[in-house]
């Protein structure tokens, strides 16, 4: 009995190790259970009724969540390569006569950076610049980068990135794009 403990034993410090070192592993970035991982048929099962039209989705206001108005995913297989691209525009309101009844709207940038810091921790890098000919319209790019040393070489690094912007009469940044996308470097 007891070479069957000790054996046993042995046995389960080999998987502990093991399990610890898979969990050491970083899991890939998503946002609002997207990822790169993301495939044509579960944006179908997802937004049934939306129509999808290549590896691009639009989703309707009544039917949008975490202000995520267009998706973009980057293969239609989910073999992560690419990008996801997911964006938070909400459509203006054009009614028959074409006047603006609502205009477009996005999210504030501080809301979803906050919470893309309560999942992922501190930016890597925030990078802040005055778009070349928009006459002052102020570009914020967060971004949080890290490796997945288990992944190919070609896809070890993946960088998550929110793209925020403002004009000059605005106070707060809106939120316009998360994207996600893995490269060698």
């Amino acid at each position: 009995m007891k070479g069957i403990l000790r054996g046993g034993g042995l046995g389960g410090w080999a998987l502990l190790l093991m399990s610890s070192s898979l969990m050491a592993q970083p899991q890939p970035f998503g946002y609002a259970g997207l990822s790169l991982s993301t495939t044509r048929a579960d944006l179908m099962r997802r937004y049934p009724q939306e129509p999808l039209t290549g590896n691009y989705l639009s989703v309707a206001p009544e039917r949008a969540h975490d202000h995520i108005h267009e998706i973009e995913i980057a293969t239609p297989d989910g073999t992560g390569l690419g990008r996801l691209r997911l964006g938070f525009e909400r459509p203006a309101v054009v009614g028959s006569d074409g006047q603006v009844r609502r205009p477009a709207d996005y999210p504030r940038c501080a809301n979803v950076e906050k919470q893309l810091r309560g999942l992922f921790g501190v930016p890597t890098l925030i990078d802040e610049f005055i778009e070349g000919d928009t006459d002052g319209y102020l570009v914020r790019v967060v971004s949080w980068e890290r490796r997945l040393p288990h992944l190919a070489a070609a896809q070890q690094l993946e960088r998550l990135s929110l793209q925020c912007g403002r004009s000059k009469s605005e106070r707060q940044f809106q939120a316009h794009t998360v994207t996600i996308a893995r490269s060698s470097r």
